[in-house]
């Protein structure tokens, strides 16, 4: 196994490959110690990937696969090519073949058009050949950004109401859907929450593409103590492009059409079993942690789905913590939501450090708890007035948070369902009118939802 990011005494960030290289880490860039056996292909602008894909630029990455925008020869269009790491499993494009095509897939029958309209389109899929193995290439639309990227570059400012209500409406249906098709994606949050790209955009001219988004951006890969970059690294980093959009609190109602991406965790609880969990700290669901041998299922999306409507409507996630350990999350959680379950408490070992037995928090300091109360005029009110934005009145407020308490239940068990979530009066009052508005202003522009 290659070896994870370290940081080195003056501070610099750094990883280290099977052959003892350590990488100086570079922003936005994937961890270069992962290319290696099983881990990622070498992709360089203009290669040509499945015989007439040529790459033009880098869209991203994640830990299992780098994503590139390239030209399809053949259907003279821009396509997203996403290249995963050899040892990844090969599920993702078997579980968006399926759930393009509802009939195959095992469900209620309920086909819900809505839900199914924000599932990725899966164009092809082929492999290739590298120094590190075997890589499956799955085909796809390209997107802007995800929620997450456009919140980053836009400083973290709030959507504006709507467009947040008409995302959160998108992403409660998609998770319906899948939920409805026996499928648990399992890695629910804004970097997985991508925000679509005008049809036309896909027609784009290479002259087109470089005036609006100018050349590839690339760094040069380096070593410590400047040693030869090993075979199957590829000696420059390519940063990913930057589509042209409004910042994201000027994004217009019309452009908060979303597609759900990255299935690469997803499972169909009826037919496997699945322990872990990979989404980030501050939306993983508290029985990852306090109950490792249970298996997952359903009810662990319900709560990431919780943080994750929490996170598009605020100008953060509701368990955040700066660099925060599983200590300082669970620690967010009892402050917001309450004292743990019996028998979590106990096998909490940090538990006595920020909280009496009975689940008060010792104050250290003077300062607000992160009450919901806190929270919700913290993270969604407060930053819209300095705006002067559109902020909730209170009898939203109350249906808001009357639908996350039960969805962030401590005991998978006591969740509700995400049909709930979809009947809660928040979604049917508030967030569902903005989300059809949505789709009557892509009408009148002519771009209608695929």
């Amino acid at each position: 196994m290659s070896k994870p990011a370290t940081q080195t005494p003056d501070g610099s960030r750094t990883s280290e490959s099977d052959s003892g290289v350590r990488f100086h880490a570079i922003d936005d860039a994937e961890p270069f110690y992962r290319y290696g056996p099983g881990g990622y292909h070498p992709v360089a602008i203009d290669d040509r990937l499945g015989g007439h894909y040529n790459v033009l630029q880098k869209l991203g990455h994640g830990s299992y696969s780098t994503v590139w925008l390239a030209r399809d020869e053949v259907l003279q269009r821009l396509v997203a090519v996403k290249v995963c790491t050899a040892d990844a499993s090969p599920r993702e494009s078997e579980i968006l073949s399926l759930l393009r095509h509802p009939s195959q897939v095992d469900g209620d029958g309920n086909d819900d058009a809505l839900g199914r309209g924000m599932m990725p389109i899966l164009l092809n899929t082929f492999h290739i050949n590298g120094p590190h193995g075997t890589h499956t290439c799955l085909v796809t639309d390209v997107a802007r950004c995800s929620v997450d990227e456009g919140k980053r570059r836009g400083f973290y400012a709030p959507l504006m109401l709507p467009v947040a209500r008409a995302i959160a409406a998108q992403l409660i249906l998609a998770v319906a859907y899948l939920h409805a098709k026996g499928f648990v994606h399992g890695d629910l949050h804004l970097g997985n929450v991508l925000l679509r790209l005008p049809q036309k955009f896909h027609l784009w001219s290479e002259e087109e593409l470089l005036e609006h988004c100018g050349e590839p951006e690339q760094e040069p890969v380096q070593t410590f103590g400047d040693k030869p970059i090993p075979s199957g690294v590829p000696p420059v980093a390519t940063l990913p492009v930057w589509f042209p959009m409004e910042r994201i609190d000027k994004l217009p109602l019309s452009e908060a059409d979303i597609v759900l991406a990255d299935f690469g965790e997803s499972y169909r609880p009826s037919q496997e079993s699945k322990f872990e969990c990979c989404t980030p700290v501050h939306f993983r669901p508290p029985e990852s942690r306090f109950e490792p041998t249970k298996p997952k299922s359903f009810s662990s999306d319900i709560w990431t789905l919780a943080c994750t409507v929490w996170a598009t409507l605020a100008q953060r996630s509701l368990f955040e913590v700066f660099w925060g350990t599983e200590d300082d999350v669970t620690g967010m959680q009892v402050e917001t939501l309450g004292k743990l379950p019996d028998e979590w408490w106990e096998k909490w070992d940090a538990h006595s450090e920020g909280f009496t037995e009975d689940g008060q928090l010792i104050r250290v300091e003077d300062g607000p708890m992160c009450t919901f109360d806190h929270q919700f005029e913290d993270t969604i009110q407060s930053g819209r007035r300095k705006l002067n934005m559109e902020t909730m009145d209170s009898a939203e407020k109350e249906a808001l948070l009357a639908m996350l308490r039960p969805m962030l239940a401590y005991r998978p068990e006591q969740r509700c369902s995400v049909n709930e979530v979809i009947g809660s009066e928040w979604m049917t009052r508030y967030a569902m009118p903005d989300y059809e508005r949505m789709l009557r202003t892509q009408s009148v522009d002519g771009e209608p939802r695929k």
